[in-house]
């Protein structure tokens, strides 16, 4: 446990700006090894510095049990539309890159200790009137008994 911060049994955030995917590495060959990295100017390098700092912000010690994950990605409407109600975002970027790159984040800043921790999870992508990533984690703390 980390000396200063509290325990919670949940933790509630939102990270503002445009939600960006975990992209593939790429690779390239450095005398005669393969060496995968992300271009330093992707995007999604300052995206996941802003979850950092956001869950660090939160001042909580570190969950070392089962976690639950919700997260909603919400995305500006495209300029073209002329519906501006709230609904469900069905291309890319894909969810599950989404995820990807807040569990990441989610390790980098101490809030658990490895995206293993996650045992349940409901994620959704929408357009909505502001662009951003809303974060809840709980702790997951009853028993299972399996007989």
């Amino acid at each position: 446990m980390d000396i200063g911060k509290q325990t919670v049994s949940v933790i509630s955030f939102v990270v503002d700006g445009t939600p960006v995917a975990q992209p593939r590495h790429r690779a390239t060959a450095r005398g005669g090894f393969v060496h995968h990295y992300l271009p330093s100017e992707h995007p999604i390098h300052a995206y996941k510095q802003s979850i950092v700092v956001k869950a660090s912000e939160q001042n909580v010690a570190t969950i070392e049990g089962a976690v639950r994950l919700d997260l909603l990605f919400s995305f500006l409407h495209p300029k073209r539309s002329k519906n501006t109600k709230a609904q469900f975002k069905i291309s890319k970027p894909d969810l599950d890159n989404l995820e990807k790159a807040v569990m990441d984040s989610l390790t980098d800043s101490g809030i658990w200790c490895d995206d293993a921790q996650v045992v349940e999870k409901h994620s959704a992508k929408i357009f909505g009137d502001t662009q951003g990533t809303c974060i809840t984690i709980r702790a997951i703390e009853f028993p299972i008994v399996i007989k």
